[in-house]
């Protein structure tokens, strides 16, 4: 886990184009990390998380999961 530097999480409305993204950095001293993305509107949201090490590179997206929102 030293190699770890951020957490990249992607999320959107649709799979294909996830617009949105929050960053958490000194991903090597969260080895077991939870974050909650807050003021979701109503509908199906989708999310995959990346990691990044310390010398830039981008690891491949997980696979989307899902999460639908009812009022």
């Amino acid at each position: 886990m030293g190699e770890l530097d951020k957490y990249v999480i992607r999320y959107g409305t649709d799979p294909q184009n996830l617009e949105e993204q929050v960053v958490i950095d000194e991903a090597a001293s969260k080895p077991s990390m939870t974050y909650v993305i807050d003021n979701l509107d109503v509908g199906t949201w989708y999310f995959t998380i990346q990691v990044e090490d310390i010398n830039g590179l981008l690891s491949e997206p997980s696979e989307a999961v899902s999460k639908t929102f009812q009022s």
